[in-house]
């Protein structure tokens, strides 16, 4: 009867710890040594009490099984479907063809930190590296909670990845002129999408949100509209955060347009014999308009014909919070129409577009002696 504990591979600093009691023969790998050394005493302890060895435990799936039979339908279950298809994708392009062979408790730090060194050498963003390793920490937790492992390799792994830059790409808002440009050539080349532009430059909507606003979210007394829902690649899903949800000012020509938009659905559902459909922009079946078409022809269409830069549909968004921020509107304001839970994000985004003119005025009223310098200056004259 013995309990020893050594390295399997010298230099490895993985130590493991060896039972021999009653016949019976199993290791365990711990660790560092002086864990391995802990654990030794008190297995040592126990057989010296005459207590029997514990039942081995099976070997811990691989984690691509594990993925695939567990950790997906748990997935589809407690993950909004949008999250649910970025871990999938994650999944599949990084995470499976590193550690998908290995069982789930040989994945350790050291494994994780060629994995992430990995990713930052092949030029990857810090989000993406974030959101990555999100993935493969949501899968040990459920694991642990399982009791399948006992630590998770994927946690406070940031300080590793710290020092890669971000990649978001800058606002370029609109400036008044360009804004009247690009609302013109939207009118006139395209009317059909008209609204939908207009809507983004007069309330700062995401796509998303855009897609998902129905009939009942408009309040034309209040002249607001409320933001209960978003759609993300096709489906109906809750929105960004708890803070967008939120009731947006309209301005009273948007209303007037959307009110034009109303009465003509209104006459075709008459002359169909149909009821007038829920959702403010549909395409030809009745089902919510397909953002991404609109934001990757039509928007980029009536760019070119307004003669404006390459932009993306975001930055009209961009422009509205600059434009309100331009023309003096608290930060507050634009950080609620927005739906932004701390007013410092504002701010983080749109400093540049604040006006600094009173900003630059208040430093002359500050204490000074200048007039009476000058009355000095004056009587020695």
């Amino acid at each position: 009867m013995g309990v020893t504990i050594r390295e399997k591979t010298k230099g490895s600093n993985q130590w493991w710890v060896f039972v021999n009691s009653k016949g019976r023969r199993t290791s365990r790998k711990v660790g560092t040594k002086s864990a391995a050394q802990k654990v030794a005493e008190k297995i040592q302890a126990r057989l010296t009490l005459g207590e029997s060895l514990p039942e081995k435990k099976p070997p811990a799936p691989k984690l691509e099984e594990y993925y695939q039979s567990r950790f997906k339908p748990y997935m589809k279950l407690t993950l909004k479907r949008s999250t649910c298809i970025t871990f999938e994708s994650n999944f599949r392009v990084h995470i499976l063809p590193q550690f998908g062979r290995l069982p789930l408790d040989q994945v350790d730090r050291q494994k994780m930190e060629g994995f992430i060194s990995k990713l930052v050498e092949g030029g990857m963003a810090k989000d993406s590296i974030r959101l990555i390793l999100a993935a493969l920490s949501s899968l040990y937790t459920h694991a642990l909670d399982n009791k399948l492992v006992t630590e998770n390799p994927a946690r406070g792994v940031s300080k590793l990845y710290r020092q890669v830059p971000k990649r978001h790409k800058k606002p370029e808002p609109l400036t008044v002129e360009e804004s009247l440009a690009f609302l013109s050539a939207a009118l006139t080349h395209d009317p059909e999408h008209y609204p939908i532009f207009l809507l983004a430059l007069h309330c700062g909507l995401r796509s998303s949100e855009i897609g998902g606003l129905q009939w009942g979210d408009i309040s034309w007394h209040s002249r607001s509209i409320s933001v209960r829902r978003a759609i993300v690649r096709g489906h109906v899903t809750t929105l960004k955060t708890e803070s967008s949800e939120r009731t947006v000012d309209c301005s009273d020509d948007l209303l007037r347009v959307l009110a034009d938009l109303r009465r003509r659905r209104q006459k075709q559902a008459l002359k169909s014999g149909t009821q007038l459909c829920p959702w403010v922009f549909t395409c030809r079946k009745g089902q919510p308009l397909g953002m991404n078409n609109v934001k990757a022809r039509h928007f980029k269409r009536v760019l070119r014909k307004a003669g404006l830069r390459d932009l993306r549909f975001h930055d009209l968004r961009h422009s509205y919070a600059s434009l309100l921020l331009a023309q003096g509107e608290p930060i507050t304001y634009v950080a609620n129409q927005l739906g932004h839970k701390n007013p410092g994000i504002t701010l983080k985004i749109y400093s540049h577009w604040i006006p600094n003119e009173s900003q630059q005025e208040a430093v002359n009223k500050l204490p000074s002696l200048s007039r009476q310098i000058e009355a000095i200056r004056s009587a020695t004259n």
